[in-house]
């Protein structure tokens, strides 16, 4: 008896309140005509027609499965997809984005002929109503297509263009090497693609990069990081931040040797450490932003920042800031 073959690709899909992109979504997976692909949607207890959307695709693909859980955001929805894949690859886009034919099956063929642990594309942001004129994600002046290479190598050279995007969605990820490292997404935590990306590259040893553009990132206002912000809104911001910058901090720790080669693993914390300071820059309430920059302090957050700002320019760029954050404690 001959005994079932595991697909190439698992497609691990987070859907939440998704019905006004799913069938752009299925149309984009249909087109990848990849036979050897399961789909694993993870209903992250939706409340709109998004199931009934997704019934009506089962026919054209198969290998389809729909799991249920209530809501607890898309890292434990990813989670939860990975935890039942099958497939020698993985994938984990998102349902309001755009990916053209081809795109997988370029991917796979790459990773397949040099066996793969991380294979990465390119692709464009897209402006709703285009509001603003689509660009590539990645500069092709900054970052042109690569050989295989290992992963600390690839990190360095993407966080040394400074236009380097921490996302899973560009990449496919050979899953003997996710299951090896027993690697995961981090719930409840917004933005977690940044301490997983780095975390997988310090770790991959076979990586590649083509600079084909497949995946258009569609920037628009239903989308939860692209709201008008509140105070409220800032002040969760910050802590997810707060919680990245930590993750980041450990991870470098872990790898210390690999780290030691790559300057800007430091100097991303400093990076979007500025970032938390400017949130706090643009909250209104002035009680909530004293909490919030007292638990900025109290939780070490500034201590970390200012460890990993190696160079006087970003020295410089949050001494300035210090005495005025300060006033608030």
């Amino acid at each position: 008896m001959q005994l079932p073959t595991s697909p190439l690709l698992s497609v691990v899909v987070a859907v939440y309140n998704g019905e006004a992109f799913l069938d752009q979504f299925f149309s984009c997976l249909v087109a990848q005509n990849i036979d050897s692909m399961e789909v694993i949607i993870v209903n992250d207890g939706s409340t709109d027609g998004s199931m009934g959307i997704v019934e009506k695709w089962r026919e054209q693909l198969p290998q389809m499965q729909v799991l249920e859980q209530e809501n607890q955001g898309v890292s434990a929805a990813r989670n939860t997809g990975l935890a039942v894949a099958t497939g020698q690859y993985l994938s984990f886009p998102d349902i309001d984005d755009y990916f053209k034919p081809g795109m997988y099956q370029r991917l796979l063929d790459m990773a397949l002929e040099n066996t793969l642990d991380v294979v990465t594309c390119n692709g464009n942001y897209v402006w709703e109503n285009d509001k603003k004129p689509s660009r590539p994600i990645f500069p092709l002046d900054k970052l042109q297509s690569t050989g295989v290479m290992t992963g600390p190598a690839w990190l360095k050279q993407a966080l040394d263009s400074r236009k380097f995007l921490h996302v899973t969605w560009l990449n496919l990820y050979r899953h003997d090497f996710i299951r090896q490292h027993n690697f995961h997404f981090e719930p409840g935590l917004r933005h977690q693609d940044i301490p997983w990306t780095t975390e997988v590259l310090l770790t991959a040893e076979r990586v590649q990069y083509t600079s084909e553009q497949f995946y258009d990132y569609y920037i628009h206002s239903a989308s939860v990081s692209h709201k008008p912000d509140t105070d409220d809104t800032l002040i969760r911001s910050a802590r997810h931040y707060m919680k990245i910058l930590q993750m980041l901090d450990a991870i470098n720790q872990r790898y210390p040797e690999k780290v030691s080669r790559i300057p800007a693993c430091h100097w991303q914390i400093a990076k979007e450490g500025l970032g938390i300071i400017h949130t706090f820059d643009n909250m209104k309430d002035e009680q909530k932003k004293a909490m919030i920059i007292r638990e900025f302090f109290e939780r070490g957050i500034w201590k970390l920042i200012w460890k990993s700002a190696k160079s006087p320019r970003l020295r410089w760029r949050l001494g300035r800031r210090y005495f005025r954050l300060k006033r608030y404690i």
